[in-house]
């Protein structure tokens, strides 16, 4: 088998924006936790969709890596 190559993902750019992801899929986890809390399941469900997608998108070098070398076995 072949080893993947990995890169660091360490420019500024790259880590400010893993930073902001993060950062705004915090929050909108915590107020679909504050709609689910106050009854509004509809808003709360977008929310937390929202805020999912952004911690996956904070994730996504991790989740990159991890999918490649998944990708290993089933070659």
């Amino acid at each position: 088998m072949t080893e993947i190559k990995r890169r660091k993902h360490e420019t500024r750019g790259e880590m400010i924006s893993t930073f902001a992801l993060a950062v705004s899929g915090m929050f909108f986890v915590g107020e679909a936790r504050l709609y689910q809390d106050e009854g509004a399941t509809g808003h709360a469900l977008i929310l937390g969709l929202c805020g999912i997608l952004s911690l996956a998108g904070a994730l996504r070098f991790h989740l990159h890596n991890l999918w490649r070398w998944f990708g290993q076995f089933r070659k």
